[in-house]
């Protein structure tokens, strides 16, 4: 926790397990043993020690979007993160919220140095002690055979209020001295001492201290230890018999003392007055729970900490509310982009729809303010939710999207170009093809405290095309270039590659229900990975020699092989002879050669190819081609392309 408002997410995830577990307690109070009342403590101790939103999951409730609530209407439109459990202090304090984070890291450190002072105090008073007597040593170590638990040293002082268990590695058992020490609380502590009850009793005084300012976790922790002692109570009562049972109330009520009642470290069977009352009651209701109740109690700890320890996870509102447009910009703000192909993927359909709070899903901190007022200016002006991409036409929502020229610039960074198509009240033809206006824009999407956003690097820029498909490439957008020069030859390899989360929905609609249509789903994918992916390329020739000497040439052939960074360097490559041969395979390598007609020139087009690409794979470019170039079957040059920077975008 390195703020008030983490803090303020961490003990809000805790407080709803608090609430379901002291519902679900007083559900079946009478009906499961004490055993299992302190046990079901375990899913809170639990859910305390996990950082809140990890793994994209809250315990019960979204508590993010209340925090995001809570800060948009006091200005700060930062991301809430919890990365430990624990406080975590990292400047001087500038603001209120820092200020009061202070101080209630303040207060963390004052209820330990207390627990600690605590514990010194008693340390302290347990050097007075002096050795019990042989039968005290015999009667305790009777017990604790029966019991089959390693025997601790056992120590008399004066002044105590009661027995107790001191210490967690060696343990001390402390009697007092001024009275003889009944069994049945000796019995009572060495079951404690079984159960390691002083350690337990370290965590929750820790987790207390964690919490002191949450009144509801403060109940909790004296309900656990309550429930601790509840416990022992009940293994003490199973081993006696009736005026024993009451001889051992009596027993309670005589050692009520609140002196070392909260320290960790120790045990202590009066637990405090306040306890005392519950104890007895307990012990008045006294009955043995059947065998079968251990697997119902298993059942129930099984089903409370797969709901609140695994929890739920965070998932998009379905539409947002524009009545209430800080609500919805908090909710949409408190879901995080897990991926970056899900940041891509919400900028995109943001553009699409021209949604601002699809926009905010993957917007950094320093745009969600200015995007929380345009959210709010809406809704004054009853405008539902528009956000200017700047785009100079509406997009084409239904046509999808693709980012093009996708690649790792860096660690957690990537870059590529979102491609749309646009819609256009004027139909335009190029003879017999349609052409298509497209709309392309760079974006660098990386990691921001923890959840992944996209910005664009530019404004949008227009392109026509007679491609009517863009999911596998358009040499109209910008490509990349690999070439190299020998003597008066070029060759050259143009490339892209295209990535998209795949949103089409199949329709079904007749009586017969038969899908007769998709749609495309423009609800953002924040969890989402790339879903599908392709690689396109084309090769060419270039000669800068005479015409005279590009007539002597009838046949060119090119082969080509992409090395990819880290990979090794192709031996070979394919030979081409003949005309009009063309070939791939599997591992990025192409081959083709074409007849050259009498005038051609300056430049040959080879053809190209492409393919599908494992989407789940990290995107690269390649690093440079091996290439061969041949003419007449004749052997010419052996090159390697590089890519050509500033050319063709």
């Amino acid at each position: 926790m390195r703020d008030l408002w983490s803090f303020l997410l961490q003990t809000l995830n805790a407080g709803g397990v608090a609430v379901l577990l002291l519902a679900v307690k007083a559900l079946f109070k009478d009906k499961l043993p004490p055993k299992w009342q302190f046990s079901a403590w375990g899913v809170l101790g639990i859910v305390l020690l996990i950082p809140a939103g990890w793994n994209g999951r809250f315990a019960l409730v979204n508590w993010q979007y209340v925090v995001e609530f809570m800060k948009s209407a006091v200005g700060d439109f930062s991301y809430t993160r919890v990365l430990f459990p624990f406080p975590v202090v990292r400047s001087a304090p500038q603001t209120v919220a820092e200020w009061l984070f202070l101080v209630y890291t303040v207060g963390v450190l004052v209820h330990l140095l207390m627990y600690l002072l605590s514990y010194i105090r008693l340390r302290f008073v347990l050097r007075k002690g002096a050795p019990v007597s042989e039968n005290v040593r015999e009667s305790v170590n009777a017990i604790a055979s029966g019991l089959q638990i390693k025997r601790c040293r056992v120590i008399q002082v004066e002044g105590l209020p009661s027995a107790f268990v001191s210490g967690v590695i060696r343990p001390v058992l402390a009697i007092p001295a001024q009275t003889d020490c009944d069994g049945k609380i000796l019995l009572h502590e060495l079951m404690h001492l079984r159960s390691k009850d002083t350690l337990w009793s370290i965590c929750i005084a820790l987790l207390r201290s964690l919490h002191w300012c949450n009144p509801l976790l403060v109940y909790c922790a004296k309900r656990a230890v309550n429930d601790m002692e509840a416990r022992c109570d009940q293994c003490v009562l199973e081993q006696l018999e009736g005026e024993e049972r009451r001889e051992y109330g009596r027993i309670l009520l005589s050692m009520v003392n609140e002196r070392f009642a909260r320290t960790p470290g120790t045990t202590c069977v009066n637990n405090g007055a306040k306890s005392i009352r519950n104890r007895i009651e307990s012990i008045a209701r006294f009955k043995k729970y059947p065998h079968g109740m251990r697997l119902v109690s298993v059942c129930i700890l099984l089903l409370l900490g797969l709901s609140a320890v695994i929890g739920e996870p965070v998932t998009l509102p379905s539409q947002p509310k524009q009545a209430y447009a800080r609500t919805s910009f908090a909710s949409f703000m408190s879901v995080p982009c897990t991926t970056y192909a899900g940041a891509m993927d919400a900028y995109a359909k943001a553009v699409l729809t021209q949604n601002g709070y699809y926009r905010v899903l993957c917007a950094p901190q320093t745009m969600r303010a200015a995007l929380g007022e345009e959210m709010q200016t809406n809704y004054e002006n009853n405008v539902f939710s528009v956000w200017n991409s700047g785009l100079s036409h509406d997009p084409d929502e239904q046509g999808g999207y693709y980012i093009y020229n996708l690649h790792k610039t860096e660690e957690d960074v990537y870059e590529g170009l979102l491609v749309i198509k646009l819609l256009s009240s004027e139909v335009r033809y190029d003879g017999e093809y349609e052409i298509h206006t497209l709309a392309y824009q760079p974006l660098r999407t990386y990691k921001e405290n923890g959840r992944w956003v996209t910005v664009a690097t530019d404004d949008f820029q227009t392109v026509t095309t007679t491609e009517a498909d863009i999911s596998w490439g358009c040499e109209d957008l910008p490509v990349l270039v690999y070439g190299a020069t020998q003597d008066h030859w070029t060759a050259e390899v143009i490339t892209q590659n295209f990535y998209t989360v795949e949103s089409a929905v199949q329709v079904q609609n007749n009586s017969f229900g038969f899908a007769n249509g998709t749609y495309f789903d423009s609800t953002p994918r924040p969890n989402a990975d790339f879903t599908k992916a392709g690689q396109m390329h084309r090769k060419r020739v270039y000669h800068n020699g005479t015409q005279e000497e590009r007539d002597a040439v009838s046949v060119i052939s090119l082969s080509v092989s992409a090395v990819y960074p880290g990979e090794e360097q192709p031996e070979t490559l394919t030979e081409v002879t003949g005309s009009y041969v063309s070939g791939s395979n599997s591992h990025g390598a192409s081959w083709s050669s074409h007849s050259a007609d009498a005038g051609w020139g300056p430049m040959l087009e080879l053809g190209g190819g492409g393919g599908s690409l494992e989407p789940e794979t990290e995107p690269a470019f390649p690093a440079y081609y091996v290439a061969r170039l041949g003419t007449d079957s004749e052997f010419k040059a052996d090159l390697i392309l590089t890519e050509q920077k500033g050319e063709d975008g």
